[in-house]
């Protein structure tokens, strides 16, 4: 029944596609095609090459070895970090939609963004792909963990990775990370993640990929990393829509 019901309703979703004109996701104005319109889409700042090969923050210029100055002095705790656009205005709006206004109909969007770097993030056949999960309150109150619906997905659409979302636990309920201060953000996240007994076992020296929709001062990613490598994960990355180019607090 349930799956009659899908197939009737795709043809009719096509069809509403091609009747009915497009509204941009953001604005709502006209758009030439589902995602966002030619204003929302100029506001957007993706992140271009050349960039840090470790932590994937734009560099001046091109480097014979493509490491910015903060990675040598103090490596982040993360192999590999990739991000799609800087996190401005545009994008803000963009993942609030997504994360607190029930934007789940942004998911192929965001993840078309994420593709590319999820493909080369996730060569090797063993990877893991582990979501930032949400404590049980906080998901309680969302419904959803945004992080795994892009996981999900980037996992469907291209056939790479191993999709784990029981492996890395948030049990710890945290403060939010808004209004706080770096030193203040990394605090809250301390002891914040733990490893499942049972699925933890999956570990075992295999790559593991995170993905979270935003990064700011790293503290979550960090802190997810640091629990997973304890646990006997191998080398962790970390993949997000859109990230903030500051510097690492020591």
């Amino acid at each position: 029944m349930i799956r009659t019901a899908r197939l009737v309703t795709r043809p009719a979703r096509y069809l509403a596609g091609l009747v009915l004109p497009h509204q941009c996701v953001l604005c709502r104005r006209f758009a030439d095609s589902t995602g966002l319109c030619g204003k929302c889409w100029g506001g957007l700042s993706p992140i271009a090459a050349p960039i840090c090969s470790h932590c994937g923050l734009p560099l001046g210029h091109t480097l014979a070895e493509p490491i910015c100055a903060a990675c040598w002095m103090d490596p982040p705790p993360l192999a590999m970090i990739r991000g799609c656009l800087h996190y401005n205005d545009v994008s803000r709006k963009l993942i609030l939609a997504f994360k607190h206004g029930d934007g789940l109909q942004l998911t192929p969007f965001l993840t078309s963004l994420m593709a590319r770097d999820f493909v080369m993030m996730t060569g090797d056949e063993n990877s893991l792909v582990v979501p930032v999960p949400l404590h049980r309150q906080r998901y309680s109150r969302r419904r959803y963990n945004q992080s795994a619906k892009l996981a999900r997905r980037l996992c469907h659409i291209t056939g790479r990775g191993s999709l784990a979302t029981d492996i890395l636990v948030r049990h710890r309920a945290t403060a939010s990370q808004g209004g706080l201060s770096r030193r203040q953000r990394h605090r809250n996240l301390s002891k914040a993640f733990s490893i499942d007994n049972a699925a933890g076992r999956r570990l075992a020296g295999r790559p593991v990929v995170l993905v979270d929709d935003v990064m700011t001062t790293g503290a979550t990613l960090f802190a997810a990393a640091k629990c997973l490598s304890a646990a006997g994960s191998g080398p962790v990355s970390a993949l997000v829509v859109a990230r903030v180019a500051r510097p690492r607090e020591p």
